[in-house]
């Protein structure tokens, strides 16, 4: 019984014979690039597929009309995956009566070999010409034999090339595909290394955040306790410088908290109703008295659709990226407006999408630090740090808490003109609504 394979080369050698047959120029969109052959009477061999292409419709030409081809006998040989070898044995009759063909039986050579998924005709060697003979010439017996040893020399050539080709591609493929395997390995060994470095810093930076918030708050407690019963002024700035020096090191404590709670996948969400006009008016309040010491105007933009919008989330996280996006415009701006504005995307039966703007006429960033604005740690410019002050922390864990709610946290800036910070978060409707 036939292979696959095998019926495929009978398929394209009855093509190939059918196509010579009626002789249909588009056989010759079967020959290889790289196709050499014998071509009729001649005995130089063609190895230029276009002058194999003239040849053929040379011929074509010379007898124009289909002719019959009587098949005698037919052998396929695998030479390799790629390559196979067809013998066939036929005679041919002329549809003309002033010529005919030398009547020894013509002994074809085919080779297949598959290019890019095809098979194309690589070599095609004939004994007999597929040209005119007059009445009473003879294709010389000798000449006949030293041609078939001329192709079996040749098509063992070639095929010994093909083979030795394609053993070097299958070394190469076997090369790259046993380094693609070592590399991948390596990677994901270093992968987990690195997560798994990581998660210890995260746990590390947790735990300490921890033993350091506990003495901070009896720091903490302790100067506000002495600052209700301080009289001396000296003391009294004294005790405010330390106030304000320990919220701000809770703030920078919280913030490494939270980082490293999200980067160990520790941070969980919690979902209660609350009102949103509400906790955008509890910002604006928290931020009111920094905003007039630097002579800003805050304005709160709520769309009429959702101005009393009820909604079932985590109104702390929320509240905290708005309050980081609002206070972070804030610090970055000596004069101008801070705008804080809510709108509705659209809207479905249990949920809404919404996008909060914070946008501000403060110092700008530039293109190639937009990239990094959102890194852990990172802060733009020393100078600003030092001005402005912040651990470099905000950013990052807004951007990871947008992810983490569904949204996500974009921004587009202006060096010297401003900055709009957008956050995009679908929300559910308040259950008890």
């Amino acid at each position: 019984m036939q292979t696959e394979r095998q019926r495929l080369i009978h398929s394209l050698f009855d093509e190939y014979i059918e196509m010579y047959a009626s002789r249909d120029d588009r056989l010759t969109a079967r020959f290889s690039e790289n196709f050499s052959g014998y071509a009729g009477s001649s005995d130089q061999l063609i190895q230029d597929k276009d002058e194999w292409i003239k040849i053929t419709r040379l011929d074509f030409a010379q007898v124009p009309g289909r002719i019959r081809i009587e098949m005698q006998d037919i052998a396929l040989q695998d030479m390799s995956d790629d390559v196979v070898a067809v013998t066939a044995f036929f005679h041919i009759h002329l549809p003309v009566t002033d010529a005919i063909l030398a009547k020894e039986t013509a002994r074809l050579v085919l080779i297949f070999r598959r290019e890019a998924e095809e098979w194309k005709i690589a070599h095609s060697g004939i004994s007999i010409p597929f040209g005119l003979a007059r009445q009473g010439e003879v294709y010389p017996l000798n000449r006949l034999q030293e041609r078939n040893r001329e192709l079996e020399i040749l098509v063992e050539e070639r095929t010994q090339a093909l083979k030795a080709a394609n053993d070097a591609l299958d070394a190469q493929r076997s090369h790259l595909e046993t380094e693609v395997l070592q590399r991948t390995a390596a990677l994901s060994i270093a992968k987990e290394a690195a997560e798994e470095a990581n998660r210890a810093k995260s746990i590390f930076l947790a735990t300490m955040s921890h033993e350091l918030r506990t003495p901070l708050n009896a720091i903490m407690g302790m100067t506000s306790n002495a600052q209700k019963h301080a009289t001396e002024p000296a003391l009294i700035d004294q005790l405010a410088v330390i106030n304000g020096a320990s919220h701000r090191l809770l703030t920078v404590i919280k913030d490494i908290l939270d980082i490293s709670r999200l980067e160990s996948d520790q941070l969980t969400l919690e979902y209660t109703d609350f009102e949103l006009d509400k906790l955008l008016e509890n910002i604006g309040t928290q931020l009111r008295r920094k905003v007039a010491e630097k002579g800003l105007n805050l304005e709160l933009e709520v769309a009429p659709e959702i101005e009393h919008l009820s909604l079932n989330g985590d109104p702390l996280r929320l509240a905290q990226i708005l309050f980081d996006l609002t206070d972070n415009a804030v610090k970055f701006t000596d004069q101008g407006i801070i705008t804080l504005r809510t709108r509705l995307i659209d809207q479905e039966p249990a949920s809404v999408r919404l996008s909060f703007e914070v946008q501000d006429t403060g110092i700008g960033i530039a293109p190639k630090d937009i990239n990094r604005l959102f890194s852990v740690f990172e802060q733009l410019d020393g100078s600003s740090t030092r001005k402005h002050g912040g651990s470099g922390l905000g950013l990052a864990i807004s951007k990871r808490l947008a992810q983490l709610m569904g949204g996500d946290l974009r921004v587009e800036s202006e060096l010297g003109v401003g900055s709009t910070f957008s956050l995009t978060l679908r929300m559910r409707r308040a259950i008890s609504r």
